[in-house]
């Protein structure tokens, strides 16, 4: 049997699905999986916790009272599970940065594992020195485990940036069920509605959204499922007509993304957004930005378009609302790429896989 251990400070949204999507597939695939987390704000409760991982996933939260507590209680928990795990696999910056500190003269660079979920030297919320200094560590950090990315444009930019040892592409996703059987139909009768999923921060770009949603007022309805701060909502849509629901379950954002005649993601930098893939898996024509995992995540032209800069957003946005056709042939398009290339289905085994290489390459290079 197989022994992970997992490791998140950021245990929400994104990275909270992925974590309990390889978890979830590792475990089915009889593997022993323990999922060391720190909280965050958004971390659901440690009941909503339990009832949506897998019963034979371990969960263990730490809480010091302190950010720096909590890290330095990871710390720990690596440091103490190197000698009886198989493999130690940690999820965002700041967790793959401890794990590998932490790690790296307790246990081989090949079976300590990191992905990022989104490169946090791509945030362009970050000044350039800061993003400069978070790319040298990176790519120190690099030569010291494995790399588990999550879409080809993300291991393009590893390995120009990072020039790691070990890196690895791991299709991730939703589940092959959850794709849509049939593609949309046009309805004349209703107002199109274009939409976005995400938070209401600087990432998403909501100042693109209401920028399109002022321009194109008059042919479509905006909806912008999630929320931010009242501030954030306030100076990013101003008076444009956008509707912003807040936070919706996962039984409603289906309901909403089945709402939706386009979805327009304006975003400025990503990982491999669930969000979106769900969106293309439920036959929704995408308008993306030419960012790492929104490129991944939609074939441009074919089931929706990836553009370069803002005009080229609004004006692929009309050509979807003003081609009910064109949005019927993406839609169709959609749900074959989804079925293809969007699916987890394969997550466990092929993780797992890495894994039991890596414990025999360590093997074979220790005297």
């Amino acid at each position: 049997m197989t022994r992970v251990l997992h490791v998140t400070e950021s245990m929400g949204s994104g990275v909270l699905s992925l974590v309990d999507s390889i978890s979830r597939r590792q475990a089915a695939e009889g593997a022993d999986v323990e999922v060391v987390f720190a909280a965050r704000p958004e971390t659901p409760s440690d009941e909503a916790l339990r009832a949506r991982f897998d019963d034979r996933v371990v969960l263990r939260r730490v809480s010091t009272g302190s950010r720096l507590g909590d890290l330095r209680a990871l710390w720990r928990a690596a440091v103490s599970a190197a000698d009886r795990v198989d493999a130690v696999h940690a999820h965002s910056s700041i967790a793959g940065a401890v794990v590998r500190l932490a790690l790296r003269r307790r246990l081989g660079a090949e079976r300590v594992f990191f992905s990022p979920h989104g490169f946090a030297f791509l945030r362009l919320d970050l000044p350039a020195p800061a993003r400069g200094g978070i790319r040298l560590l990176e790519r120190f950090l690099a030569r010291r485990s494995t790399l588990i990315l999550t879409s080809s444009s993300e291991i393009a930019i590893a390995e120009r940036a990072l020039r790691p040892a070990r890196a690895h592409l791991v299709q991730t996703g939703i589940p092959s069920a959850s794709v849509s059987s049939e593609p949309r139909v046009a309805d004349a009768d209703r107002r199109p509605v274009v939409g976005m999923i995400g938070r209401v921060v600087h990432q998403k770009a909501p100042w693109r959204f209401a920028a399109a949603a002022r321009a194109l007022a008059e042919r479509a309805d905006f909806v912008w499922i999630g929320g931010g701060s009242a501030d954030d909502e306030r100076r990013w849509f101003g008076d444009a007509p956008v509707r912003v629901t807040g936070w919706v379950s996962p039984e409603e954002l289906t309901a909403l993304i089945d709402g939706m005649d386009v979805l327009l993601f304006p975003s400025l930098w990503e990982g491999m957004s669930l969000s979106l893939i769900q969106a293309q898996a439920q036959g929704i024509p995408a308008v993306v930005s030419d960012v790492v995992g929104n490129r991944d995540s939609v074939e441009d032209g074919v089931t929706g378009f990836v553009c370069t800069d803002d005009d080229a957003l609004i004006a692929a946005t009309a050509r979807l609302l003003d081609d009910p056709r064109l949005r019927e042939r993406m839609s169709a398009a959609a749900l074959v790429w989804a079925r293809r290339a969007l699916t987890d289905d394969a997550l466990g085994r092929d993780s797992l896989a890495l894994y039991r290489l890596a414990v025999v390459a360590e093997a074979t290079r220790t005297p």
